[in-house]
């Protein structure tokens, strides 16, 4: 009966679509996100990738506030591509002054920094640990850059994926023997880590990573991985 019940509420609560065209965005990443990086020198070149990246971004200028996060997922990602074509050859987002804090975009209708996108819409509306696994800052040492849009349809399955795959890379985690280090992302949002893993960062590693963490005790604490801020640039294909 409670099931049944649970069910019934979750039924009328209203899902909200996304009406963002994410098409133009989707050909920019299938055409430059790959080896783990983006290829934004290739970009810089691709008149045709520039018009589909500047199209999209017109589309997030006037998307609506109550987007699904698919929607602001793609739009930070697609912001920090643009910036970076923009400024190329750049060889650090920490180069640029207010990079995150002070530079602002046009997002559904208001003037935002990345840090808003991120801290103040993504973090604080959706309240999912995964979405650091999706928000990729242009450095080395951030996520690999899903090579596809985001889709609502099969975000959740895609952000499960893409949360295991960061955890088994070592610009993700690193255990030698009972020492455990994680990506510095895990200490600076510790507590979004604490909640979704019942109360500890380890906790959240034993759901994602757990072949990786067996075997080590509970008290154990998770270190830090350095972080390179380089820009992400494709490594040539060989």
């Amino acid at each position: 009966m409670r099931a049944l019940l649970i069910a019934m509420v979750v039924s009328l609560v209203p899902s909200v679509a996304s009406a963002l065209d994410v098409e133009p965005w989707d050909r920019v990443l299938r055409a430059h996100a790959r080896n783990e990086g983006f290829d934004y020198a290739g970009l810089a070149r691709d008149e045709a990738g520039r018009r589909d990246l500047a199209t999209f971004l017109e589309s997030v200028a006037t998307m609506r506030e109550d987007e699904p996060l698919s929607s602001w997922l793609n739009a930070y990602d697609a912001i920090v591509v643009s910036e970076i074509v923009e400024r190329w050859p750049l060889e650090s987002v920490m180069r640029v002054p207010g990079f995150f804090d002070r530079e602002r975009h046009r997002v559904a209708g208001r003037e935002r920094t990345l840090d808003d996108v991120e801290h103040r819409v993504i973090r604080a509306r959706f309240r999912d640990a995964r979405v650091h696994a999706a928000l990729v800052c242009g450095a080395r040492s951030c996520p690999a850059l899903h090579p596809r849009a985001f889709r609502e349809s099969d975000l959740d399955a895609t952000l499960d994926r893409l949360t295991r795959a960061w955890m088994v890379s070592d610009r993700g985690l690193r255990v030698e023997g009972g020492t455990v280090r994680a990506s510095a992302i895990l200490t600076w949002y510790r507590a979004d880590f604490e909640r979704d893993g019942g109360g500890s960062v380890l906790g959240w590693l034993r759901r994602y990573a757990p072949e990786r963490v067996r075997g080590i005790s509970d008290g154990t604490a998770v270190g830090e991985l350095g972080y390179d801020w380089s820009v992400n640039q494709a490594r040539a294909l060989r």
